[in-house]
């Protein structure tokens, strides 16, 4: 095979590298923008605002509601928030893992120097991603935001159906629960991580 067509077969390797690797991305940017704006707990959230804005609701209740819709929509932004740090962490790892291989494999790239920094490279910030989200717990932030949220939007629901007057201290009571595990649960996971590493 003469250098010209070798060059040009060398050249459309690397636009076929190229396109594949915009089209993972274009498909990993769509897929969090969908994630990012898929509605969660709507109905609540409408019929909460709805009863929020009554003014036959007293201000004790009106209050009482304000923090468990704010608390429910803090709740659920953090487990989206989480559940994007961990998966992020998660899927990027393994592409940089399966790209390390695949580097180092590739002839379109005939610097042997370049492909083992390459693959050591992608190698170590694949190693690097699942230390972070490990030590960092982001699983377990995730699970425990989406576990708060989904309590929350359940005494959403009950004081949306309950008799909110007679029963205001329960509601507060349950708010100051949900709120005391959420965080202790945060916190035990991470005391575990600490004396695990000790």
């Amino acid at each position: 095979m003469n250098q010209p067509a070798k060059d040009s077969k060398i050249h459309q390797g690397k636009i076929v590298v190229g396109a594949i690797a915009l089209l993972v991305v274009c498909i990993a940017v769509y897929a969090a923008w969908v994630g990012y704006h898929t509605p969660r707990g709507s109905g609540l959230l409408n019929a909460l605002r709805a009863l929020l804005g009554d003014a036959s609701v007293s201000g004790d209740e009106k209050r009482v509601g304000t923090i468990i819709l704010e608390n429910f929509e803090e709740y659920r932004a953090n487990a989206r928030n989480w559940s994007a740090v961990y998966f992020g962490c998660l899927f990027f790892s393994a592409a940089c893992a399966a790209l390390a291989g695949v580097v180092i494999k590739l002839d379109l790239l005939k610097n042997e120097s370049v492909k083992k920094d390459a693959g050591a490279l992608l190698a170590m910030v694949s190693a690097l991603l699942v230390t972070l989200s490990t030590a960092g717990g982001f699983h377990q932030r995730w699970m425990v935001n989406r576990l708060a949220a989904a309590k929350m939007e359940k005494l959403g629901y009950d004081f949306l159906t309950a008799d909110r007057k007679a029963e205001l201290a329960r509601f507060s009571s349950e708010i100051q629960t949900i709120s005391f595990e959420r965080n202790a649960e945060i916190v035990s996971s991470d005391s575990k991580q600490s004396k695990a590493k000790e």
